[in-house]
């Protein structure tokens, strides 16, 4: 399991590296309120959620990590571990 997700126990969470940024210049569309690149997000996804299109679908919940929790660089949710862990267990909860 990469590093990037060692915490992360669940064998359906993935980690993917998108060296080109085409993945990150989507994310920017499908979020909004960026004025950089999308990188340092997190997103969460239903049982339902299909990738069909050239960009991604809109997660159910997302928090990023860019610039600090006072002063974020991006407008959205900044990283709080624990309502994302809330969060997570909300979607897998039947």
């Amino acid at each position: 399991m990469p590093t990037a997700t060692k915490e992360v126990w669940d064998p359906r969470a993935r980690h993917y590296w998108d060296g080109n940024g085409q993945l990150i210049a989507s994310y920017r569309e499908v979020l909004g309120g960026f004025d950089e690149p999308v990188w340092d997000t997190y997103v969460l996804y239903g049982k339902d959620a299909r990738w069909d299109a050239a960009r991604p679908p809109a997660p159910a919940y997302w928090m990023h990590q860019l610039g600090t929790v006072k002063k974020p660089r991006a407008k959205g949710p900044y990283w709080a571990p624990a309502v994302f862990l809330e969060r997570t267990r909300a979607l897998l909860t039947p």
